[in-house]
């Protein structure tokens, strides 16, 4: 018997043969595999395109309404109102300017240009006499108000006897529209009295 390495050389021509049939064999799986890889992607492509016809471009429209010349200003019904009411308390011989952004109590003779509610022995004093008649509640005097004002037709002057629960709207120094409503009261001809008003401004008319 022959020793491996004693064994016959193999003839070149069949060895390139074999490398040639293998090589061929690898190519073609190569190319399968491409071709394979290549379908599945343009498979992909295609479901995509379609999902993203089958469903339609968003549109928004936006309808604007652009008035007329001398046209006035749009309103929302209602004026700009704070979110909560204020609350003030006034002895006798005292008064308030509501317009200041931290309102407060100050000894004085009466309402002046700057004080707007001023209240004494006999009553509450609005300055100007800007008070209107008002029974609606807070939560409408946002846009009754501003109506009772517009229509200019203030109460009487001269001092206001109220009891708890009465309200009335005014225009203060600087124009804003108001509501007032009284919340504890004590009338004394001996300056002991006191007033306890919770108010809220409105936009300026």
């Amino acid at each position: 018997m022959r020793k491996r390495s004693e064994r016959e050389p193999v003839d070149p021509t069949v060895q390139a043969a074999r490398i040639n049939r293998r090589g061929t064999l690898i190519t073609a799986m190569a190319t399968v595999i491409a071709a394979l890889i290549g379908g599945l992607f343009a498979a992909y492509k295609v479901g995509s395109d379609q999902g993203a016809a089958a469903v339609p471009p968003r549109t928004v429209t936006v309808t604007t309404t652009v008035p007329g010349p001398g046209s006035p200003p749009a309103s929302t019904g209602a004026a700009q109102a704070s979110d909560v009411s204020t609350q003030v308390r006034l002895e006798s011989g005292s008064g308030v300017d509501i317009d200041a952004p931290d309102a407060h109590a100050v000894e004085t003779s009466g309402p002046n240009g700057d004080v707007d509610l001023y209240f004494g022995d006999s009553g509450l004093l609005v300055g100007r006499s800007a008070m209107y008649y008002y029974n609606g509640g807070e939560n409408t005097a946002s846009v009754a108000c501003p109506k009772a004002v517009a229509n200019d037709r203030p109460a009487p002057g001269g001092p206001t006897v109220l009891s708890p629960g009465s309200q009335f709207c005014m225009r203060t120094s600087e124009g804003k529209v108001g509501w007032v409503g009284c919340n504890d009261v004590k009338i004394s001809s001996d300056h002991t009295g006191y007033i306890v008003l919770n108010y809220r401004l409105f936009a300026t008319t």
